[in-house]
């Protein structure tokens, strides 16, 4: 009996061997070309910066030139369906977020990708804390001064997102709800644009993610009212939550994460998740990420697809209970 389980052993043993050969050899040539992360953005938002942090620690890790390539529009859609109807090979990633992967797929009915079905999760990269803002010189001074005008005034106030269908947008509008207050939604191609009407008094507020903020907020021409997280954010310690304002279970945490196209081979992802870890455990990414108001996940490939899933349908939830439309 011994001698027969050994043999059967033996057996199993040479049956597998080539799969792990053939496994350990794909993970140790990938990646032999340039690989592309696509940022469904444009320049200078949180989901760039960060593309660009990852691609400047890959690059170094692997000795191979990792290009960021921006193609924003349709609320992330566009650059998302790019990415989705690229190669499965490894070659071609994208930096999926909230807004293109939770939130947009309900407004655009022809977005040209299914976020569960298309993509291979690779690993959630980031959470990002959304800010309330408003200028400098405006006359709210806390979320009570700015619900109460609201409530005096319902549709007369104004909130810029940095497009229909962005995670600005949905957490507006889930604070809209939360409040039960009437803002006019005023979408922009990009959070730049809305600034410059928020600074020039044409909105009256804003939510953005805080990597966004901070720049304006340093330089004094911002006023940040609260944030979007169940807790303060280390970066913003005297800020408070909007459940802090008397909206308690308030949340609303944009993510940042790295996809492929669907079909990816499990030994490429598996080597995708570990190579990101080891960029995100730097010292200077850990920094930089900090410096942003970014929070690190690195989540496993199973728990993000989870996590996609369950952001899918709160999104969807939302949306539901306002009715809201892109029109």
């Amino acid at each position: 009996m011994q001698r027969r389980t050994l043999v059967c052993s033996l057996v199993l043993s040479l049956a597998t061997a080539p799969g792990l050969v053939f496994a350990q050899s794909l993970a140790e040539g990938y990646p032999s070309k340039p690989v592309t992360i696509i940022v469904p953005f444009t320049l200078g938002q949180s989901g760039d910066v960060l593309a660009r942090l990852l691609s400047d620690g890959l690059t170094r890790q692997w000795g191979k030139t990792v290009v960021v390539e921006n193609k924003s529009g349709a609320g992330g859609t566009l650059g998302s369906k790019a990415a989705a109807g690229s190669p499965a090979d490894g070659y071609t990633l994208l930096l999926g977020s909230s807004g293109p992967m939770a939130v947009a797929p309900h407004f655009y009915k022809k977005a040209g990708y299914d976020p569960r079905k298309d993509f291979t999760p690779i690993m959630n990269v980031a959470g990002v804390a959304q800010v309330l803002v408003v200028a400098a010189d405006s006359r709210y001074k806390t979320v009570q001064d700015l619900i109460a005008a609201a409530k005096a005034a319902p549709g007369k106030l104004s909130y810029g997102s940095g497009g229909a269908g962005s995670f600005q947008h949905l957490t507006m509008e889930m604070f809209k709800q939360r409040a039960a207050i009437d803002i006019q939604h005023v979408p922009y191609k990009g959070s730049a644009p809305a600034y410059t009407d928020l600074l020039g008094g044409q909105l009256d507020v804003l939510f953005d993610s805080q990597p966004g903020v901070v720049p304006l907020l340093q330089a004094g021409k911002v006023r940040v009212l609260a944030v979007s997280t169940p807790q303060r954010v280390p970066t913003l310690p005297d800020v408070p939550t909007v459940a802090e304002r008397g909206y308690a279970g308030f949340d609303a945490l944009g993510w940042l994460g790295i996809v492929a196209p669907k079909g990816l081979d499990p030994v490429i992802r598996d080597k995708l998740n570990a190579d990101l870890k080891t960029v995100l455990a730097a010292d200077g990414t850990k920094a930089h990420l900090a410096t942003m108001g970014m929070l690190p996940l690195a989540s496993s490939p199973q728990e993000f697809a989870k996590a996609i899933d369950s952001e899918l349908s709160k999104g969807g939830d939302v949306i539901k209970a306002g009715n809201i439309s892109l029109e």
